[in-house]
């Protein structure tokens, strides 16, 4: 007995393929407006482009042998207009990058586009879609929520041998850690596990503690600063978790008077009679970098040890402390979203 759950995402995809410069949608279009197509061809081509998505993606789950029928259902999980709102209460700019703008954005009263309003426009019931479909909605829970709250209770269910997850979004690879019978697939391809793990270097049970640390583009969450993928990756392989990292990890100091800081470090370095690689060794390759008037972010153990040998350049630092930031990111990635604040 398996189970699937499917990612709304999917029709937006597709509908972008659709209207994209080649798009069957945008070339009738174009010959609606010239006068040489009938809107009755155009509403007819909309509702065709949906059939064949719903077919492609039966088809994509039968290549893994998930035959949808009354006992194995396609739960489709939509986004709610409001689902970005929760997080953008932590972060006004979550998914700024993909929003449509009049105006200033903001996540925590942003509303997107109901796809299931469109699919309703050309005569689709989303909520009965195709024969053996289930259609889940919360106006203030974004698709993925839907899925982690479906899955979770999936993984309840001892009969289930396969737990499917269709989507494309990368926050669902979270989900393996939960239950070694799930299984993902971005519509494409089945993503193996393993890949995960290859690819990130960090046990399955990190990827949120990861994300929360590097940042994820796509969602428009910025990590720490000069902590990419590599180093959030190594973080985790020698503490573990965001609680296990000690919090100093997360500090830092940035220049605010790259020339006075260069000048007092080539002062100290002529007076202890230091040659510039001895001072690479002892504090770090950044010496070099600060002596010639750049512009820098050190960690702040390193800003440490500087401060201790020359007490006065710490007025040209401004310090930053990000765990709030890496505890933020990870209430966003999170799923499903919780207004608790974990670490």
């Amino acid at each position: 007995m398996q189970v699937a759950f499917v990612d709304s995402g999917f029709f937006i995809g597709r509908r972008g393929r659709h209207w994209g410069p080649r798009g069957s949608l945008s070339k009738m279009h174009r010959l609606l407006k010239r006068g040489k197509r009938s809107y009755k061809q155009f509403f007819n081509l909309q509702r065709k482009t949906v059939i064949n998505d719903m077919k492609y993606l039966e088809f994509r789950m039968r290549s893994v042998k998930y035959m949808p029928s009354a006992t194995q259902n396609v739960h489709m999980c939509w986004d709610g207009i409001k689902g970005r709102n929760n997080r953008g209460t932590i972060n006004p700019d979550y998914k700024a990058n993909r929003a449509v703008m009049d105006g200033i954005y903001d996540a925590a009263t942003y509303t997107i586009f109901d796809y299931r309003e469109y699919l309703r426009g050309i005569e689709f019931n989303p909520d009965d879609l195709r024969k053996n479909w289930v259609s889940y909605y919360e106006e203030e829970l974004e698709a993925d929520d839907i899925l982690a709250i479906k899955v979770l209770e999936a993984t309840k269910n001892p009969d289930y041998e396969i737990i499917w997850v269709f989507s494309s979004d990368a926050d669902t690879h979270q989900f393996f850690a939960w239950d070694e019978r799930i299984k993902i697939h971005n519509f494409v391809d089945e993503i193996p596990r393993t890949k995960i793990t290859e690819e990130l270097g960090i046990p399955l049970e990190y990827v949120v503690d990861f994300k929360s640390i590097a940042g994820d583009t796509s969602d428009n969450i910025k990590g720490v600063p000069n902590i990419g993928v590599k180093k959030a990756a190594e973080w985790i392989s020698e503490y573990g978790g965001i609680s296990e990292i000690p919090v100093r990890n997360f500090q830092f100091a940035e220049t605010t008077d790259s020339e006075n800081i260069a000048e007092q470090m080539l002062a100290w370095r002529k007076g202890e009679e230091r040659s510039q690689n001895s001072c690479m060794q002892e504090f770090g390759s950044w010496w070099r970098d600060l002596e010639k008037g750049k512009s820098r972010t050190i960690a702040k153990k390193d800003y440490d040890n500087l401060v201790q040998n020359i007490s006065t350049i710490s007025n040209y630092f401004l310090q930053h402390d990000y765990l709030n930031l890496v505890t933020q990111n990870y209430q966003i990635i999170k799923l499903p979203f919780t207004n608790q604040l974990n670490r």
